[in-house]
């Protein structure tokens, strides 16, 4: 009975409660703003030159609202028209709403992403500002120019391998193998070594899912990019040591099992010459890749001069050749390999002598 007493009280009652809470006040929305670009303003038309490549643009944005006050960090990011941003390029930051580019690096970065040299291109830029508070950065509308690049040196591709038929697996930045490409033929990649059971797939940019190379099916090279729908990936039936040759202005690959000696290892293999630390009296070690010990690298800074790879910190065995950048050294040649002063991760495979260094 005290119970039943207990709800009739309480269905009494209820109305009352409900006719003395008034509505409930929701959060306020603050309004927020993002930079946009101001100049150069939508459809302008730029034209860039080789004797203009030391000089500067600047791109001015306009101030963001956030809603509260802070300092603003502005970054300017740049795409291929009409991709909606799937590849973002930076061009650089700022703590004052202008940003500057010098036009040589802007011609590079638009060749880069995809623009045909000399012929009027569309090109997406756009803000993404930051306030030194506890608030998500605001990303503004991209605005769209029209610019002509003109033909720089040859950019060289790099790519790389990610799939758990790989030592990365499915990482797109896991200390990836690089493709080895070839010195004659920008476009031919030749990589020799393990796989594992399983799937992989090439990736053009460490960090980034596009461009990313595959295959739908048969011996043609699929790609995405930035955009698209990602191709499907190479398989592996066996586990065993491949030769993956791919070439890109053919769109063609192959998968081959690789017939040479394969069970021949080396304890250390180095760099050694007139531009890395020890000269020519003493190797600097690389790191063997675990997942395939033939395959070494190694990121080195050095000067102008030369350099080879050689095993075991001694000269018996030796790899040289005489094309910089990337190549086939052949054992025990005499050639030394030329590079110029900077900072590279060097790639080695010993199982069959090619290399390549990237820069960066």
């Amino acid at each position: 009975m005290r119970v039943l007493s207990k709800l009739v009280w309480v269905a009494l009652m209820l109305p009352f409660i409900m006719w003395s809470c008034g509505p409930v006040d929701e959060p306020r929305i603050i309004p927020q703003t993002a930079s946009t670009l101001t100049s150069p303003s939508a459809g302008t038309s730029i034209v860039l030159t080789e004797a203009e490549k030391e000089d500067t643009i600047f791109f001015q944005a306009s101030i963001p609202d956030f809603g509260v006050t802070g300092n603003y960090t502005y970054t300017l990011e740049m795409a291929r028209g009409g991709t909606n941003f799937a590849t973002v390029v930076g061009l650089g930051s700022s703590t004052t709403p202008t940003v500057k580019v010098a036009l040589g690096e802007l011609n590079k970065k638009i060749v880069a992403a995809g623009l045909e040299p000399n012929v009027p291109g569309n090109v997406d830029f756009r803000f993404k500002t930051t306030i030194d508070r506890s608030l998500s950065p605001l990303v503004g509308t991209a605005t769209t120019l029209s610019i002509t690049a003109y033909k720089d040196a040859v950019i060289l591709r790099n790519l790389f391998l990610v799939g758990n038929a790989t030592a990365p697996g499915w990482s797109n930045d896991n200390n990836n193998p690089a493709l080895f490409r070839d010195p004659a033929n920008k476009d031919l990649y030749v990589y020799t070594g393990f796989f594992a059971v399983g799937e992989f797939k090439v990736l053009e940019k460490l960090g980034q899912w596009q461009p990313q190379y595959g295959t739908n099916g048969g011996a043609a090279v699929s790609v995405n990019p930035g955009g698209g729908s990602d191709p499907g990936a190479f398989a592996i039936g066996t586990a065993g040591y491949y030769t993956f040759t791919l070439n890109l202005a053919a769109n063609t690959f192959s998968i081959v099992p690789f017939t040479g000696t394969s069970n021949v290892f080396y304890p250390t293999v180095g760099i050694i010459g007139s531009s890395t630390a020890g000269g020519w009296d003493s190797s600097t070690a690389m790191t063997n890749l675990t997942f395939d010990k033939h395959l070494w690298h190694i990121t080195a800074t050095v000067t102008d001069g030369e350099i080879k790879f050689r095993a075991n910190d001694a000269w018996t065995i030796n790899w040289g050749a005489i094309t910089p950048i990337s190549g086939k050294a052949e054992l025990g040649n005499s050639a030394n390999i030329p590079i110029v002063a900077g900072t590279y991760k060097m790639w080695f495979n010993s199982l069959d002598g090619r290399y390549i260094f990237i820069e960066g």
